[in-house]
């Protein structure tokens, strides 16, 4: 690597530790389960504040910063990362090396809900055993089911089935991020509601004795049966 990238992603790393503190690190862990091995303690929202001094995309830096190991650095490289330079080699060591839920979830919505064909991305994600390129796959998903997507109701309902499929999934890493994706589907339009319902309680009857998957389905139907989903969605008629 270019030793003035890695000069530069050390000074992005030193400015990082310059905002952490020992009790946001500790917050981080205790009240939000985030795995904080290779943390040092500083808020994303300051991230986003460091990051405006930084012109984007930066291939070269993200790929500096997230070779550090850094938690916050890691994070900071999906936001500066070229999802057009992302390969499908880059992408999936990437996911390989995600160990804590934000992290996952960050890198889907900052970068891999945007390389190309990220449907694609996210099922073959979906079909891996690991836990957080699984989680991951959803992640993407669920990013790419929000209202201002451009990912057509169609593309989504085919996606349905993994999410069947892999709502029994005992991990709490991973079918949480099932239940985030369903609902997501759910709520994007008033068109999918009743396909995204149909699926949870399809959930329902195919593992009725499954405790993940019960989870999965019933907190999805309980928000989607709310009145206020109800009304916000029907407002994206």
């Amino acid at each position: 690597m270019n030793p003035v990238t890695r000069s530069r992603a050390a000074e992005v790393v030193n400015r990082i530790k310059r905002h952490a503190t020992p009790a946001f690190k500790e917050q981080m862990q205790k009240r939000f389960g985030i795995q904080t091995e290779y943390a040092v303690g500083t808020p994303v929202t300051t991230l986003r504040l460091l990051l405006k001094g930084l012109p984007r995309p930066d291939q070269p830096l993200a790929d500096a910063l997230w070779e550090t190991h850094v938690h916050e650095a890691r994070i900071m490289a999906s936001m500066l990362a070229d999802p057009e330079q992302m390969t499908r080699e880059k992408l999936d060591a990437w996911a390989q090396e995600l160990n804590s839920w934000d992290i996952c979830d960050l890198c889907a919505g900052n970068l891999f809900a945007r390389v190309k064909n990220p449907l694609k991305l996210a099922e073959r994600w979906i079909k891996r055993e690991d836990e957080f390129v699984r989680r991951a796959g959803f992640a993407v998903l669920a990013a790419l089911s929000v209202p201002r997507s451009k990912t057509t109701d169609e593309e989504l309902v085919k996606m349905l089935p993994l999410i069947k499929n892999h709502a029994c999934d005992a991990r709490p890493m991973v079918y949480k991020a099932v239940n985030w994706a369903l609902r997501n589907i759910g709520k994007k339009n008033p068109r999918l509601t009743p396909k995204a319902v149909a699926c949870a309680q399809e959930i329902l009857d195919l593992y009725e004795d499954n405790k993940s998957a019960r989870w999965v389905a019933t907190n999805a139907l309980w928000e989607l049966n709310l009145p206020k989903t109800k009304a916000m969605v029907a407002k994206r008629k």
